[in-house]
């Protein structure tokens, strides 16, 4: 059986910061795709607050030691609310997602980027689609499949709903589960799984 090794790198939405569960959207990921057969070894290197510059700078020291051994691996990328929230220059967000996509495929791994979610803050949602199209057109020219969830996911209300009524930013587990299900059933990651 091939060892599968993904390391999924972000903010609080890649580690389901509001998931009574615990298991967030990478969670429900990794189960849909055992559940199909893969071997897959998962690591969530989701950071509470980190903006797009805080992962460049941990991001290479964490993924490198949890891919090495592994037949077939892959980064998963998913940052760019904190940036929004924190006010940094779109150049900048797309510099730092250019230097890791870059890094990760310089080492021989494959990259997935997946957008941010919708948010709740009307700041967040008013400045989304700027940051969306700048990370779809980077991902376009690296050649870096690049999953626009405000394009898969017709019906976001559960998410806001639920975000809410907890912290305000972040869903429970059926918010959650819109970003898993548009992620599972995503042609890059099932192609990089072939199960």
């Amino acid at each position: 059986m091939t060892d599968l090794r993904a390391c999924f790198v972000g903010d609080s939405f890649v580690a389901g910061i509001g998931d009574d569960s615990g298991l967030g959207w990478v969670g429900r990921v990794v189960a849909d795709a055992r559940g199909r057969g893969a071997d897959l070894s998962p690591y969530n290197l989701g950071i509470r607050r980190d903006t797009s510059a805080d992962i460049v700078r941990r991001a290479e020291s964490e993924i490198a030691p949890r891919l090495s051994a592994g037949d077939r691996s892959a980064v998963v990328l998913a940052f760019g609310t904190n940036d929004l929230v924190l006010d940094l220059p779109l150049a900048s967000t797309l510099h730092n997602a250019g230097l890791l996509i870059e890094t990760s495929k310089a080492a021989g791994r494959t990259v997935l980027f997946v957008s941010p979610p919708p948010g709740v803050n009307p700041l967040v949602r008013a400045r989304l689609p700027a940051v969306s199209e700048g990370l779809a057109g980077l991902c376009s020219d690296l050649e870096t499949p690049y999953l626009d969830l405000a394009a898969v996911v017709a019906d976001w209300s559960v998410w806001r709903d639920q975000a809410a009524l907890g912290d305000g930013a972040h869903p429970n587990a059926e918010g959650y589960c819109l970003v898993a299900g548009a992620f599972s059933a995503w042609a890059p990651w099932r192609d990089w799984l072939m199960v």
